[in-house]
């Protein structure tokens, strides 16, 4: 009976423990480097392939950061290109505003995305090993550092890549309160998740949505325990505090009081007004003739009535529109059509559905397995793909918007590599006793 147990144990996902789950600095510094190596080479090559006349920035986000970050850099605030002056959230804005101060800032800030992009590489290596163990974060760090799609946002000036690095950091810190490894919440906890998660908003809005999630999601796996309780009011508490200035800022510019952006209107308008087809038309809808005389907050209020008047006018279509976009936002190829060769699809294909299956296999392995903190652990890891998909069967799908999920999904991924590998090697060490 020791003897079919001593075979048993290897097949499983491995546990977590404490002495196996820590990455030591050595594979960290790998894992960061080689994950350098292929933003680097891949911004190099891209930048020199595609011919002096093609624009620097691709896409109009990137233009439109940009342009905000030359204003704040020219001292005249944040402007977008309607002189709009919350449009966006400051914190990615005021960032490459720092580049826009020299000749060359869009290569230093592309150079920057790569060092941002290879941190977060090294950081779902760390925290796939305190989910599990160290091989299994070595495997994630090499997935993420490789995938085709991370590998090229990280040279487009947009908030996927930041925005990743701050979820890890904020799932690093909610890791052992989901394993069950800490009895107690304490206050420096709440501190950390509080101010990892306002970082998480201040970058890309459409977080606040997976913060609440998360936090619901801790609290539940801890019956709402009275630490629970603190926890969730306690970093609500701090993600609001670090709102105010600019709530306070906004009030003073427009007139009201304004949370997040005025690009709620267009962006929901985007997704569901009755030209909506799935993709985005954000260009044309900004040159409407009918919102040509508007003021900012009026702007957002005319695109949000004409978005709600729709939903309600139209339930039915809402459903086939969600349907096209989740299908474009998990498109194993681009969507775009100046990526449509077939070196492109057969590379993103390649890659995509194997991550894809390895995911689901993973998220099986730890639903079967008997440790208890094993299915928390999926739920965790499963959380982006879930609130993501949602968010934008309502907003426009895009490849994009899914870079966050296919993050910790590939630490799912890794997770059932080495579950089967281990399988394999039982497998054949059972065989050769026989």
């Amino acid at each position: 009976m020791s003897d079919a147990a001593t075979h048993e144990r290897p097949c499983q996902t491995p546990a977590i423990t404490t002495t196996a789950n820590r990455m030591t600095w050595k594979m960290i510094a790998v894992l960061f480097l080689v994950a350098l190596t292929s933003r680097a080479t891949f911004g190099i090559y891209h930048n020199a392939t595609r011919g002096e006349t093609a624009p620097v920035l691709e896409f109009p986000d990137e233009r439109q950061y940009w342009l905000i970050a030359e204003s704040i850099a020219s001292g005249n605030g944040m402007r977008d290109e309607l002189g709009f002056r919350a449009s966006r959230m400051p914190l990615y804005p005021a960032m490459l505003s720092v580049f826009a101060r020299f000749e060359h800032g869009v290569h230093l800030a592309k150079i920057f995305h790569w060092f941002l992009g290879a941190s977060a590489a090294a950081l779902a290596a760390i925290l796939a090993a305190r989910l599990f163990d160290r091989r299994v974060g070595c495997m994630a760090g090499i997935l993420v550092a490789f995938d085709p799609f991370l590998v090229f946002s990280s040279s487009l000036l947009l908030t996927e890549t930041p925005f990743i690095l701050a979820m890890l950091l904020l799932f690093l810190a909610l890791a052992e309160l989901v394993t069950g490894n800490s009895p107690t919440i304490r206050a420096g906890k709440i501190v950390t998740v509080g101010l990892l998660s306002a970082l998480c908003v201040h970058v890309r809005e459409s977080s606040v949505g997976l913060v609440l999630l998360v936090l619901l999601f801790v609290a539940i796996r801890r019956l709402f325990d009275r630490s629970a309780i603190r926890f969730i009011g306690g970093t609500l508490f701090l993600v609001a505090l670090t709102l105010v200035p600019w709530m306070m800022r906004n009030n003073a510019i427009l007139g009201r009081t304004v949370f997040l952006t005025t690009r709620g209107g267009i962006s929901l308008y985007d997704g569901v007004g009755p030209q909506a087809d799935g993709t985005s038309d954000l260009g044309d809808l900004k040159a409407s003739p009918e919102v040509a005389d508007l003021t900012e907050l009026q702007w957002n209020d005319y695109f949000m009535t004409g978005a709600t008047h729709e939903m309600r006018q139209n339930p039915g279509r809402l459903l086939t529109l969600a349907i096209i976009k989740i299908g474009r936002m998990w498109n194993p190829i681009p969507n775009v059509e100046s990526y449509q060769s077939t070196a492109v699809r057969c590379i993103a294909g390649a890659w995509s559905l194997p991550t894809f299956a390895l995911a689901i296999a993973g998220g099986i392995i730890l639903l079967t397995r008997r440790d208890e903190s094993a299915p928390w652990i999926a739920g965790l890891l499963v959380l982006p793909a879930v609130y993501f998909t949602a968010l934008h069967s309502i907003f426009v799908g895009s490849v994009r918007y899914r870079l966050p999920a296919v993050v910790t999904l590939e630490i799912l991924g890794a997770a059932a590599i080495l579950a089967v590998w281990m399988r394999c090697k039982t497998a054949k060490a059972t065989h050769c006793e026989s």
